[in-house]
């Protein structure tokens, strides 16, 4: 089972880069007005980027997460994490952003993989142990809550040259958070 997330996860972030170096993003990338017509969408434009920096710090950020992770996270609770994720996410934005007319960008599905994780850890963590995994969930909820624009706008940022949708990150959080307290009544407490 870690062969298949030891190969992968590496996989994805080849076919993330391929995807840019081939200007695949405008084929695939989040539309709200084609998702009926082509709702693949709601997945594949989690995996498309605006730059090919864009695309490898994302793809960096899933290969330390799943090292991160690769304990506490079965093989199969992170593929459907990075499967399930950008599919809600997209619901999210059709349902609650309708002012968001595009997206591109993994690192919604990243928050919530980080999220899951994070939760999971500290649901299977000894007693003295748990500080650091909720040290983990406080500094992410920190992060996603300061980065908020609090309104309908996308910040611009300047290296990647295109607006953001943090939105995507909190959004992210969320249903991360959700998986992972779903997964931790799965787990065995450990003993105090």
């Amino acid at each position: 089972m870690r062969l298949t997330s030891a190969i992968g996860l590496p996989l994805v972030v080849l076919i993330v880069l391929a995807a840019e170096l081939l200007s695949l993003g405008p084929a695939l990338e989040y539309r709200r007005p084609l998702l009926l017509t082509e709702p693949w969408r709601l997945l594949t434009g989690h995996f498309v980027h605006l730059s090919l920096l864009h695309a490898m710090l994302n793809g960096v950020a899933l290969l330390l997460l799943g090292r991160l992770f690769a304990d506490r996270l079965r093989v199969s609770e992170l593929w459907a994490i990075l499967i399930g994720a950008p599919v809600l996410i997209s619901l999210a934005f059709w349902a609650v952003m309708p002012e968001l007319g595009w997206y591109r960008g993994l690192s919604g599905a990243l928050h919530a993989l980080y999220f899951a994780g994070c939760v999971v850890w500290l649901r299977t963590s000894q007693r003295r142990a748990r500080w650091l995994p909720m040290a983990a969930l406080v500094g992410g909820l920190i992060k996603v809550l300061l980065e908020q624009p609090w309104d309908a706008s996308f910040p611009f940022y300047e290296w990647l040259g295109a607006a953001v949708v943090p939105q995507a990150h909190l959004i992210g959080a969320v249903i991360g958070t959700a998986a992972g307290l779903y997964l931790a009544t799965r787990r065995t407490i450990p003993a105090q």
